[in-house]
């Protein structure tokens, strides 16, 4: 053992400061900050804490390459609850290692309350439930003498994850930044108080960009672990009979990730290849955006040629999968960006396929150093995915006065390049506004260079839209109603138009002729079901 530890001296340091973590979350639920955190995710915050815990520590095992069976006692005795099944039995572990990433990826719920404690209470508690989690990852890596420099890369990694969350209290005289971190991880000694105070400049910048360097070769690592776990055949059994809980509820900013582990499914490329096909063929059928899915199969077709020469070790010129989509309301923006969220998945672009749609509310609020929270928690739910920002130019809308728009893209721009891997960003609203929004941030220009323009519909295609509508709902409009519908759509004039939303417009349309039809059948007796399906040139009254 390192500077004379016994092991039962170590699991005494570590369950002291697993204590100390276990009294900062009896403090969040008795402040009631637990309170909507539960009601989602369904757990008490002590499993919550343990389950954040031990998947860190595996995930610092795996990565430090020292998942021995000391560690794997170490990491099951200290939490209250062993949430994950460990013992010390050494065992195949690839759904083990993808189940702490489902954890870790999922925002680190009890760190954001700590930070908004913080703010509320002018405290600390977010900076010290840090640094006593830095205590147990150093301490298990006293066991077997694994202190070395793939330790400071992952916790360097970790806190460049969480950093945003740590903002320090000058008045309070503490601080953590890479340079406290790199001391800590330095220090020869145990240090499991609470001191936060740094005193050193020390080594850290003669080692910042060896070890930032080695923090992103860790992130590529843990991907690959992870993408081993979905694609092995043989733990295939073990993922489908994991429960599959995912609960979201769009008004909280709690991403459920740490319900366990989320569906998994080996795909062969068959199966992949299918899934895509269909995909595509509903991205075909829309109805008209016709240079819209020229855009698109030319961007599919891109990433296909471009896996094909990485397969043959080929050159490839960097990639970027982030779009604008710019055009007025109504026109298929958020529709398409949802098959191109499927449709990336299925290309090996991304993992999940999901898509999380925002606008500035969702991304600014109204504190300092709130909105990059808000920003980060966002981001966080969308990995894996697509996050699609409509009217996205409102960010920009203010930059240079009071507004913290710029602090959300700075966020934002910050995170895109965290998170390169696993991330796709498209920005959507009018055209002009658009070249305004990319001008605020330089790093916006460099992100995004695939423009996709959404046309306004055709007053046929509209016509086209509303039958479509109509059949999907059963329902069967004479060819007499829907030339009525279209004249009046002929004669609208430009203001009217522009105020109509396309498919949105003609979408209100359809509810308000059923509506219609609906006050006209009550008058009957008792319906037919051809006179239910029917709808008369007396029910597009007063529908435009």
């Amino acid at each position: 053992m390192s500077q004379g530890y016994t092991k039962a001296k170590l699991y005494q340091i570590g369950k002291d400061n697993y204590n100390t973590l276990a009294k900062y979350c009896d403090l969040l639920l008795q402040e009631g900050y637990w309170e909507k955190p539960e009601a989602v995710l369904r757990r008490p915050i002590e499993e919550m804490l343990d389950l954040y815990l031990q998947a860190l520590l595996v995930q610092l095992a795996v990565f430090c390459g020292c998942f021995n069976p000391d560690e794997r006692q170490f990491i099951a005795d200290i939490p209250e609850h062993n949430m994950l099944g460990l013992t010390s039995v050494l065992e195949n572990d690839t759904v083990l290692v993808y189940q702490a990433e489902k954890v870790l990826h999922a925002p680190p719920i009890l760190l954001q309350l700590c930070s908004l404690r913080d703010i509320e209470k002018s405290s600390c508690i977010g900076g010290m439930f840090f640094d006593t989690l830095l205590n147990i990852l150093l301490t298990m890596s006293y066991i077997n003498d694994s202190k070395n420099t793939k330790l400071t890369s992952f916790i360097l990694g970790y806190y460049h994850q969480v950093s945003a969350f740590l903002k320090g209290n000058d008045k309070l005289n503490y601080i953590i930044d890479e340079r406290y971190v790199f001391r800590k991880i330095s220090c020869e000694e145990l240090e499991y108080s609470n001191a936060l105070q740094l005193t050193s400049n020390g080594d850290f910048e003669k080692y910042k960009d060896k070890y930032i360097l080695n923090r992103d070769k860790a992130k590529i690592n843990i991907r690959k672990i992870q993408n081993k776990a979905v694609d092995s055949v043989i733990e295939k059994e073990k993922f489908e009979n994991k429960p599959a809980e995912v609960h979201v509820q769009n008004d909280l900013s709690y991403h459920t990730a740490a319900e366990t582990i989320s569906r998994t499914e080996s795909e062969t490329g068959d199966e992949r290849k299918e899934k895509l096909e269909e995909y595509l063929e509903e991205l075909y059928s829309l109805i008209g955006l016709d240079s819209v899915k020229t855009e698109i199969n030319s961007l599919i077709n891109l990433i296909k040629v471009r896996k094909l020469r990485e397969e043959y070790n080929m050159p490839m010129m960097d990639m970027s999968f982030h779009m604008v989509y710019t055009g007025n309301p109504g026109t298929g923006k958020t529709t398409v960006a949802r098959l191109v969220a499927k449709i990336y998945k299925e290309l090996g672009i991304l993992s999940e396929g999901n898509m999380i749609e925002t606008d500035r509310s969702g991304l600014v609020a109204g504190y300092v150093g709130q909105t990059a929270l808000k920003v980060k928690e966002v981001v966080e739910r969308a990995l894996g995915g697509v996050l699609f920002i409509d009217e996205a130019y409102s960010l920009a809308g203010s930059i240079g006065s009071n507004d913290f728009g710029a602090e959300a893209i700075d966020t934002l721009v910050k995170m895109m390049e965290d998170h390169r891997d696993n991330l796709v960003v498209i920005v959507a609203g009018y055209r002009d506004e658009m070249q305004k929004f990319l001008k605020a941030n330089t790093g916006l220009i460099s992100r995004f260079n695939k423009f996709i323009d959404f046309a306004d519909y055709t007053n046929e295609e509209l016509i086209l839209i509303l039958k479509a509508m109509a059949g999907k709902a059963g329902l069967v409009i004479e060819e007499e109603t829907l030339i009525e519908v279209k004249n009046k759509l002929d004669t609208m004039d430009k203001r009217n138009r522009m105020q109509f939303g396309n498919a949105r417009g003609i979408r209100n349309v359809f509810e308000k002729i059923v509506v219609n039809q609906a006050n006209r059948l009550v008058t009957y007796d008792r319906p037919t079901k051809e006179q239910l399906s029917e709808v008369l040139p007396e029910d597009i009254y007063n529908v435009l």
